[in-house]
Parts: C-alpha cells; sequence; structure tokens
C-alpha cells in the first residue's frame, strides 16, 4: 500500500482522528489537484477549478476536526467530478 493510500485511509477514517498532521493534509489537498499556501500560523487549501478556498489556522501540530470535515467536503466533490 502506497504511503497516499495509507493517508487517504487515516484521513476517511471514523470517528474523525485527532492526529492528522499539516503535512499530511498537504500531501492529501496536493494529490487531490490542490495548492498549498502560506505559512506561519495559518495555511490555506486553494483548489483552482472550483475557486474553494479553506483557511486552516495552526495551533500545535495537527489540524482540527471542523477543518478535516471541509476537507473531506472538498476532496469528495474532487472525487466525483472525475
Amino acid at each position: 500500500m502506497s504511503t497516499i493510500e495509507k493517508r487517504l485511509k487515516k484521513f476517511y477514517r471514523k470517528p474523525i482522528p485527532n492526529d492528522i498532521t499539516f503535512d499530511e493534509v498537504q500531501s492529501l489537498a496536493e494529490y487531490f489537484g490542490c495548492i498549498v499556501v502560506g505559512g506561519g500560523n495559518h495555511m490555506k487549501v486553494v483548489h483552482p477549478a472550483s475557486g474553494t478556498v479553506i483557511p486552516i489556522p495552526r495551533h500545535g501540530k495537527t489540524v482540527k476536526e471542523a477543518y478535516i470535515k471541509q476537507l473531506k467536503g472538498l476532496f469528495d466533490t474532487i472525487k466525483e467530478g472525475h
């Protein structure tokens, strides 16, 4: 199983895991054709085709559940379009 497959499996696990890191989110976003911009305390996941922007604040090493839900919605929409 490839690294991206493992990350996808972890990302879509239920209940939502509370140990998803910013690096994992970045690699998944890039896999789905999104651009990750920003640094420091904020990062944004941008999907140019749809114009969707999801800002994700950095507090610690992990991404909060609310942002993971938003990203799941975006990734699901992208998957349906392909």
